[in-house]
């Protein structure tokens, strides 16, 4: 509509040339200038016969009309010229008609008419999403690595690379890249719980050893940190120290809603716990402590990055009936936000592998802690898409089998979002 408004204001400006009145032929207008001329002449002649003015005024006065005559014959051989140059009524209809045309013809050439359907952006965000191959992430995270070549001394920026890294599950990338975290924020707990998870994921999910001495270092920085407190209870789990495990997954109890689902998977933990012990089994036991209390931990700190930002999103993943033959125990899930437009990077993500005891729906919990760029937050970016992928070979980008499904656009603090995995990836 706006196109079609200027265009219209452009060939009104070309009316006034269809409305101007034709000049007057110059033969016209050289007749009666040399009429008056003569009228004058003949007036100073009589003036001059009655003694009115004196023979040297009137030897002026016709000097004079000569003089017009001759600049009059001039003006009239150089305009002759500029009339003919004035656009014929003809050359404006043609343009009138040439504008419209050639406009129109233009913009079909080089425009885009499809974008004006309902719709049209987020179909191709959906469609560049689905384009994310597993070099591009691989080249921006290895972009980041190489910016911190010239930045080793920042820590942000290290922790962020740890995080990349161990979403891709380069563990022992990640572990190097946390190292050098902690080195720089000797006193962060959050580093050094992180350190200790993907160190234990280097050693095949095992707590023994280097990961149950840096969860020492965190608590002894923070005795209520939420992930060591989880990890340092796994790492008790382990060893078969029940009692030990148990206070752990206590302490953490204490510090979540009681009605929410990290304090239900820390009861089930903790029953676990006490039925190993020999302390009575407790209804609703579940096996997986370990597992389920770091879930939890990791949960609890993700509620309290997002108290910090303001920008969270939770919800719930469903699987279709109709697919729930195919996901089997081992398989990886991946729950993630992308912005509508922008980056293809997820803005947050979170891994879980499916088990036997694996129940749907499967709920989640994304925020800023679990970005994987710098400067590429959930709170960066104000509308997002969430979605939910089984993968088969756990890799982090998408392969061909996967099982997936996706949000409409959302805000980035929307709640009780359901994302239904309904779909198979060609």
């Amino acid at each position: 509509m706006l196109a079609a408004l200027l265009l219209a204001g452009a060939l009104l400006l070309m009316l006034p040339a269809l409305w101007r009145p034709k000049a007057a032929p110059q033969g016209q207008a050289g007749g009666a200038n040399v009429a008056v001329y003569r009228d004058q002449l003949r007036e100073a002649e009589r003036d001059l016969a009655a003694d009115l003015i004196t023979p040297e005024r009137h030897e002026q006065l016709k000097a004079e009309i000569q003089h017009r005559v001759l600049e009059d014959t001039r003006q009239a051989a150089a305009g002759a010229p500029a009339a003919a140059a004035q656009p014929a009524r003809r050359t404006v209809w043609a343009l009138l008609l040439l504008i419209p045309a050639a406009s129109i013809a233009t913009y079909l050439a080089l425009g885009q008419p499809e974008a004006a359907a309902p719709g049209f952006v987020e179909q191709q965000a959906a469609q560049s999403r689905q384009q994310v191959t597993p070099e591009q992430i691989e080249r921006m995270v290895s972009t980041l690595a190489e910016r911190l070549k010239n930045e080793p001394n920042n820590a942000e920026g290290w922790q962020m690379l740890g995080r990349s890294y161990a979403v891709l599950e380069r563990y022992a990338e990640a572990a190097a890249a946390y190292r050098k975290a902690a080195e720089l924020m000797p006193a962060n707990a959050d580093v050094l719980a992180d350190l200790a998870d993907v160190l234990g994921m280097t050693q095949g999910r095992r707590l023994a050893g280097e990961p149950t001495e840096v969860l020492q270092r965190a608590l002894a920085l923070d005795p209520q940190h939420g992930k060591s407190l989880a990890l340092a209870g796994s790492a008790a789990f382990e060893r078969k120290d029940y009692a030990a495990a148990r206070a752990f997954w206590e302490r953490l109890l204490a510090q979540v809603p009681a009605e929410s689902d990290i304090a239900r998977s820390l009861r089930a933990s903790i029953a676990e716990a006490l039925q190993m012990a020999g302390g009575g089994a407790a209804p609703g036991a579940a096996p997986g402590a370990a597992t389920t209390a770091v879930a939890a931990a990791s949960s609890a700190r993700a509620a309290s990055a997002a108290a910090a930002s303001g920008a969270v999103i939770t919800g719930e993943v469903k699987l279709s009936p109709a697919l729930a033959a195919r996901v089997a125990a081992g398989d990886t899930i991946y729950v993630f936000a992308r912005a509508v437009e922008g980056p293809r990077l997820p803005l947050a993500i979170v891994r879980q592998t499916a088990g036997a005891t694996l129940a749907w729906p499967l709920r989640f919990k994304l925020d800023d802690s679990m970005a994987m760029a710098p400067q590429l937050t959930l709170s960066s970016m104000p509308r997002v898409v969430v979605g939910a992928r089984v993968s088969k070979s756990g890799d982090a980008t998408p392969r061909s089998g996967d099982l997936i499904g996706q949000s409409e656009p959302v805000a980035n603090d929307a709640q009780g979002l359901t994302i239904v995995i309904d779909k198979v990836q060609p």
